[in-house]
């Protein structure tokens, strides 16, 4: 067997990033519309994200689930051309300006016929 680690790191910028594509994605109803003022991994994986919505005096803080925040990450990598396998394993983790979102694959080997 086969097994490949890749670790794809993911900085506040960039998701931020990919916060403003899932808003635009079609039926999503996590997010209001607004304007992204911050982004903050959370200790078990998920996302904090602060939005200010026009007209409002203060910030609303919306919290994704680490698998929510996983959905967001690999919609943002699909939009970004970045390939994923379908059937490899991921998993997040936190880091100190951003996400790692890890992903292990694994290949299935074979000897020549005799």
């Amino acid at each position: 067997m086969i097994v490949e680690t890749r670790e794809l790191f993911f900085t506040n910028s960039a998701l931020k990033k990919a916060i403003a594509w899932y808003q635009k994605a079609p039926n999503q109803t996590d997010l209001p519309f607004g304007v992204v003022t911050t982004v903050s991994p959370t200790s078990e994986g998920g996302l904090s994200v602060q939005i200010q919505q026009s007209g409002a005096s203060r910030t609303r803080e919306v919290l994704f689930t680490p698998s929510k925040t996983l959905a967001l990450l690999l919609l943002f990598c699909r939009r970004q051309k970045v390939p994923i396998p379908r059937d490899a394993a991921k998993e997040i983790e936190t880091a100190d300006d951003g996400l790692i979102l890890i992903v292990r694959g694994e290949t299935q080997t074979f000897a020549p016929p005799h």
